[in-house]
């Protein structure tokens, strides 16, 4: 019985903290629109059309036993309009504890560049700002929840899910409005061997309320701050590094994520090997390994948790991305800068 009373509370916990916090992905690299909306339409490769991006996180529970208690999904296509604008969409759905609590989001977003590396040769440095406007959806389902009035000794585990449970929620679903903004900045060397990049964004501008009672209560969703950063830099003819890090704030939450990607060019044909290592800091460790060829960049990257009270309800997690980037046959005006990953996805592509 204590076992089955300690279970429910360190649930109730979890739903809690999931209300109150936004999802996350290791791969955040590969998916520009959840770090900083100032990333829509960055290019520097000679693939300068559209960029589709897809991001798959699935991660098992302690208490469930089995894959895709928590459960997370990121699409999002953007393009370049011409050499100072940019536009995108992007649509998540997040799934926590086995469904008993999801978000679903759509996003329209737009980057203004202020300082255009690409329509300069001979300026090296670039400028953006970008915002996203959209709405999310929250909902969550009592049936997934076990109440203390379940409780009967004739039940293999205690209690009976088919019994009623004595509570009434108001309303299981809501909409509320979302609004992000951010700025990027990035630096070439001369040489063209060294990209350096940095970002700040501030998500849930709108503070949209998070509570499913209508009895007046107002409970904001806490703004995300994002801090991101990194270089890539051509170490060879065949090898490209890249380090980088990212660090976000929500509420009393901290997350600080650093990982290194080599990016290594099999001679002779068009197929880079991608290898890499990272770590969310007092949380997990981070194994990634992909392939990039022609504009597309697929990777694996798998989590050990190592934080032993993250263990108690969260086990490893499993990640699939995809960033797939068209050829445009008429360059931007003033030609692209070559010879160097795109930042927005670490090289990526």
């Amino acid at each position: 019985m204590k076992t089955k009373i300690y279970i429910f509370l360190a649930l109730c916990f979890v739903i809690n903290y999931s209300f109150g916090q936004d999802y996350h992905f290791s791969q955040f690299e590969a998916n520009p629109f959840y770090i900083n909306p100032a990333l829509t339409g960055e290019r520097l490769t000679e693939f300068k059309g559209t960029q589709f991006n897809v991001d798959y996180r699935d991660q098992s529970s302690q208490f469930t036993k089995f894959r895709g208690a928590f459960r997370s999904v990121a699409v999002g296509a953007d393009e370049i309009l011409d050499a100072k604008f940019s536009t995108g969409q992007f649509i998540y759905n997040d799934r926590s504890a086995s469904g008993s609590f999801n978000t679903f989001g759509f996003i329209a977003s737009g980057a203004h560049k202020i300082i255009n590396a690409t329509s300069n040769v001979k300026t090296n440095h670039a400028l953006t700002v970008g915002l996203q406007l959209g709405f999310m959806n929250k909902s969550i389902n009592p049936d997934k929840f076990t109440y203390d009035q379940q409780y009967t000794s004739s039940a293999d585990n205690g209690f009976d899910n088919t019994l009623p449970s004595g509570e009434v929620f108001t309303r299981q679903s809501y909409f509320n409005f979302s609004a992000n903004f951010g700025v990027y900045y990035r630096g070439t060397s001369k040489d063209r061997k060294l990209t350096a990049f940095s970002g700040f964004a501030i998500y849930n501008i709108a503070k949209p309320n998070q509570t499913f009672f209508d009895d007046g209560f107002y409970s904001p969703l806490p703004l995300r701050f994002v801090l991101h950063g990194g270089a890539i830099y051509k170490a060879t003819n065949q090898l490209d590094i890249s380090p980088q890090i990212l660090y976000m704030n929500q509420a009393k939450a901290e997350e600080l994520l650093a990982n290194v990607l080599m990016f290594y060019k099999i001679e002779g044909t068009a197929f880079e090997t991608i290898y890499g290592f990272g770590t969310r800091i007092k949380n997990a460790v981070i194994f990634n390994v992909g392939v990039r060829t022609k504009g597309m960049t697929y990777r694996i990257s798998y989590d050990v948790v190592t934080n032993p009270y993250l263990k108690a309800y969260r086990r490893n997690g499993l990640e699939f991305s995809a960033v797939i980037v068209l050829k445009k046959k008429n360059a931007a005006p003033g030609g692209e800068v070559q010879g160097a990953p795109a930042p927005s996805d670490g090289g990526a592509r």
